[in-house]
């Protein structure tokens, strides 16, 4: 019969295992390795970060300190008084004597006017007169309704006085 030896395919057979394992071994420590160094360099890259933010913090500060005083509010309230000005000449301006011109000429022959004012923050004319009739009335509403200048024409105050005229009051928006 043949010899066969025992003991020399036992030790291959363990050496296989082994061979294996220390291959997973080496792979593990590695990724292990990867993964500590990748945290480590997280950790290193924000602390670099939170030094330049602590920089510019500083940076901030002093520059904060030299931007206060009476010299850069001078400059600051120049800067709200040009803004003001730049709206204000964006804005179209009106002017009461040009629209009191316009309404006069807006006015119906039987109406007699006795009072003007101008809102400017309201945009809006306020007169106040009599007329012979309901009909004289009417025809100033309209005539004022007619023109461009005014939008939403309403009517205040509408009352027949003891000598028999008509008083009114409007209010008329500009447009």
């Amino acid at each position: 019969m043949a010899e066969i030896n025992l003991a020399s395919s036992t030790l291959e057979r363990m050496g296989r295992p082994r061979k294996a394992f220390d291959k997973y071994f080496i792979f593990i420590v590695v990724i292990l390795f990867l993964v500590v160094a990748g945290f480590g360099g997280l950790r290193w890259y924000i602390t670099v970060l939170d030094d330049r933010i602590s920089g510019f913090d500083a940076t901030l500060a002093e520059h904060l300190g030299q931007l206060s005083g009476e010299k850069v509010d001078r400059v600051g309230y120049f800067d709200q008084r040009l803004t003001l000005i730049g709206q204000q000449l964006e804005g179209h301006a009106v002017d009461p004597q040009n629209l009191l011109n316009q309404l006069q000429q807006l006015v119906v022959p039987s109406v007699r006017l006795t009072k003007y004012s101008y809102n400017n923050v309201e945009k809006s004319v306020e007169v106040a007169g009599e007329a012979d009739s309901f009909k004289s009335v009417a025809q100033q509403i309209i005539s004022l309704k007619s023109d461009n200048t005014f939008g939403v024409v309403k009517v205040n105050l509408l009352t027949v006085t003891p000598e028999g005229r008509v008083a009114f009051s409007l209010k008329a928006e500009l447009n």
